[in-house]
């Protein structure tokens, strides 16, 4: 009994404060969460939207250097590419693409002989503002990744 007495009469105030602070806390974590995720998946989304079009494009070989066995001397054997229908097959595969309803931008494409590489972006935003922060920096978001593929030769 008198430990109940001594914390009664040590309590002073409310812990309504102390609840609403936590429940701020709580939900600005959670939004937080929400959007990183959803950062992640739309990278997640652009990185395999880009894969799939640099593999098509690494498939696109140059008939002419392949017949006349351009590097048949070579140890480390590789398929030539055709450069300019690499090109072509990329751009319109990312040109028809979307992520989360936005617009794929290429920022790089290279080509050499044998390898291809691109970098591919979007420009998105967050889909939860999160309270008490209202900066446009932090809204927008620009993803950016980087795709390769090469025409390594694998003899049977």
């Amino acid at each position: 009994m008198a430990i109940v007495k001594w914390l009664n009469g040590k309590s002073r105030g409310s812990l309504l404060p102390l609840s609403f602070g936590f429940f701020l806390i709580a939900m600005s974590l959670a939004f937080i969460s929400i959007n990183i995720s959803s950062a992640y998946a739309a990278k997640k989304e652009l990185t395999n939207i880009g894969e799939a079009a640099i593999n098509s494009a690494a498939h696109s070989i140059n008939l002419i250097a392949y017949y006349t066995e351009l590097n048949r001397f070579s140890s480390n054997k590789r398929v030539p590419l055709d450069c300019y229908l690499a090109n072509t097959r990329f751009h319109s595969i990312i040109n028809q693409s979307q992520v989360s309803g936005k617009s794929i931008y290429i920022e790089q494409f290279n080509c050499d002989l044998f390898e291809v590489s691109a970098q591919i972006s979007i420009n998105a935003r967050l889909p939860i503002d999160i309270p008490f922060f209202h900066l446009n920096e932090l809204d927008n978001l620009h993803i950016r990744t980087t795709i390769g593929a090469s025409s390594e030769y694998i003899p049977n």
